[in-house]
């Protein structure tokens, strides 16, 4: 078996600040840095196998913080650029409720965060439709990336332990769209993937299945 235990970054000044943060990049926040302490406290009884990250500044904090209160604060933290946050082009660090209307907008009406989420794949696309600068990506392009990284990664350890256990820091956008590749039927569940929360990805050898927010 192997368990992903995949982590939102902690909170962030862009977060605080009520902005959409996609590949723009900023530091955590103190209560950023304390919640990834307190989820590292909460991870001591998990052995990490392995640690992986975006490349972005804020998930690499986050997780140098869990592996440091979680006592395996020497283990290396590999960084692949597939495991990144959506760009969000034009809309990099805008307020978030003016981008929330303009996806709507461009939808024809969003009536809740439940209908925003079970239409990821209509989001990315008007996203990337009312981009300029030409570095916005298809939700196909997003998809891949993550199963490829996901799959890789199971493929090549599920042999090497009788559960192997993999930490993830990531991004809320990013982890909606496991949610919508692994177990859509759980999207609705999800109104905002909070900062510092854990899902869990299994994979028993065949399939992979997914749980929110993980109470451990």
């Amino acid at each position: 078996m192997v368990i992903f235990y995949i982590v939102r970054h902690g909170q962030t000044l862009l977060n605080f600040l009520n902005r959409a943060q996609g590949w723009i990049d900023s530091p955590l926040t103190d209560d950023g840095k304390q919640a990834a302490l307190n989820l590292g406290e909460k991870l001591r009884t998990i052995n990490f196998h392995a640690v992986y990250t975006s490349d972005m500044s804020r998930a690499i904090q986050t997780a140098k913080w869990i592996l440091s209160a979680s006592g395996q604060s020497t283990m290396s933290i590999w960084q692949d650029t597939r495991l990144r946050e959506w760009c969000l082009g034009n809309m990099e660090a805008e307020d978030n409720t003016t981008f929330v209307n303009n996806i709507a907008k461009w939808l024809g009406g969003i009536s809740s965060f439940g209908e925003l989420n079970r239409r990821l794949p209509d989001v990315a696309t008007a996203i990337h439709d009312h981009d300029t600068t030409g570095m916005t990506e298809s939700f196909s392009n997003i998809a891949n990336r993550l199963k490829s990284i996901f799959i890789e990664i199971s493929q090549s350890n599920y042999a090497k332990e009788n559960t192997y256990n993999v930490l993830v820091v990531t991004h809320a956008f990013t982890i909606k769209t496991l949610f919508y590749l692994f177990a859509p039927e759980q999207l609705s569940m999800i109104e905002k993937v909070k900062n510092a929360t854990i899902s869990q990805l299994k994979f028993d050898g065949s399939n992979f299945s997914l749980m929110v927010d993980t109470d451990l």
